[in-house]
């Protein structure tokens, strides 16, 4: 067996290679481009069976698929894989030398690589967010707009969505001073359409939902709907790779960092190590279980009350986590409990 330890950059790679007693046969740097890519692989099957490793950088996953075809590779999670991040001199040929040789060793810390329909669900709804969170800026400019015309809000009736229908005809019809009122349409204009988009979208992602039984369960756990149930179960993918909810809850940074001296542990502030998209999700679904569910309701006022609204949100969001866990593994939906029994369904 040989090893390839792959340096990876967005105009080139650098590829080296060892046999399994550790002896470096050649370095080579590679264009990225895919006829460069095919070409190398052709040279690298006059070896013999050769097993690559690279780290899960910005846009892995192009050069991962381009080598999947025909190799063995593994992905390394770049903070645990130590070595090339705490060596003295680093150059781009050492760094692929090293992964080769921990690869050889089997002391790579893998990362998780989903496959390649995981990866585009999950552009979709990174695209969503995308465009709802320039939507949410837009309308920002759009109170800027207003505010340095001493526009006030009693302008539009209490009942009425200042970006609705009705709110968005009665800013049209204003006149303010100076290029503003270009401005203002200009920025309205963006607003009508990523929302159009947006809703295109959601239509989208409501037929991935109706198609996939365990999004369907996944909605059924309070403050979770449609594009929530679709990024949690894509983001996590497959719930085997997790032992326990407290993995999971770890791999989503929901829970407390340690800190030990002198036999004493100290638990802080969660990590926000993992998944951000993961994290961003429970917290979003804790914010809404807390007002719609009685018990997790419950959970949250208790938390609250000793520690504050921000912890309890997220202890609130760890336990919502926790309850993912257990319907997606035991195949049924979510149904309320009394609050006790409603915690203690994450810690049977």
């Amino acid at each position: 067996m040989y090893y390839s330890g792959i340096d990876v950059h967005k105009k080139y790679f650098i590829s080296a290679v060892v046999d399994d007693r550790g002896q470096l046969l050649h370095k080579k740097r590679v264009s990225t481009d895919r006829p460069a890519i095919r070409k190398y692989l052709e040279e690298l099957k006059t070896l013999g069976p050769v097993k690559a490793v690279m780290e899960a950088g910005f846009n892995w996953s192009y050069l991962y698929d381009e080598l999947a075809e025909e190799l063995e590779v593994v992905l390394a999670h770049p903070t645990k894989t130590r070595l090339i991040a705490e060596a003295r001199i680093k150059t781009d040929e050492l760094d692929a030398e090293s992964l080769a040789h921990l690869l050889r060793a089997d002391l790579v810390a893998k990362a998780y690589a989903p496959s390649l329909a995981t990866r585009d669900v999950k552009n979709l709804l990174r695209y969503r967010m995308f465009l709802v969170r320039i939507r949410t800026a837009l309308k920002n400019a759009t109170h800027a707009v207003l505010d340095r015309n001493h526009i006030e809000d009693t302008l539009w009736r209490a009942q009425t969505d200042k970006f609705g229908r009705v709110g968005m005809g009665l800013m049209k019809e204003l006149g303010l001073k100076g290029n503003d009122t270009a401005i203002l349409k200009g920025y309205i204009e963006l607003v009508e359409d990523l929302t159009r988009r947006i809703k295109e979208l959601d239509g989208r992602i409501k037929g991935l939902v109706k198609e996939d039984e365990v999004t369907l369960r996944l909605r059924s756990i309070p403050g979770i709907g449609d594009i929530l149930a679709l990024l949690v179960r894509y983001e996590i993918d497959d719930p085997e790779r997790f032992t326990t909810p407290g993995k999971l809850a770890s791999y989503a940074g929901l829970v407390p960092s340690l800190y030990s001296s002198g036999g004493k542990s100290y638990y802080g502030k969660i990590t926000k190590q993992g998944n951000r998209w993961l994290r961003w999700a429970m917290t979003e679904a804790a914010q809404v279980a807390s007002t719609v569910s009685p018990s997790l309701g419950s959970y949250y006022q208790k938390v609250k009350a000793r520690r504050g609204a921000n912890t309890a949100t997220i202890a609130l969001a760890r336990n919502l986590l926790e309850i993912v866990y257990y319907v997606w593994k035991e195949k049924r939906p979510y149904f309320e409990k009394a609050h006790d029994q409603a915690v203690a369904l994450s810690r049977r």
